[in-house]
């Protein structure tokens, strides 16, 4: 798993609540595009069936990703990171 997340552009490790986890944030012109683009987060997470922690601000949205049944970080968390970072091009990058 190290050499996928090693892969991830942006994507940092960090701990919450006691368990590893990958956090990542993207900034926006102004805070309906940082929604419209956690509401399609939001919709990824529903199609996925995992669920990220979202924090949305003015012109910014943070997506973290653990696997909270499992304790931690897991293989699930790389692919939803992926897949967050495969949303159509017209998000900014982060």
């Amino acid at each position: 798993m190290e050499a996928d997340l090693a892969r991830l552009q942006g994507w940092s490790r960090v701990r919450q609540d006691g368990r590893d986890a990958i956090e990542k944030t993207w900034r926006f012109a102004d805070f309906r595009r940082a929604m419209a683009f956690a509401n399609a987060v939001a919709e990824l997470a529903e199609r996925l069936d995992h669920h990220p922690d979202l924090q949305v601000g003015w012109g910014r949205c943070a997506v973290l990703w653990t696997s909270h049944d499992a304790g931690g970080l897991t293989a699930r968390d790389v692919r939803a990171a992926r897949e967050v970072d495969a949303l159509p091009a017209t998000w900014p990058s982060a």
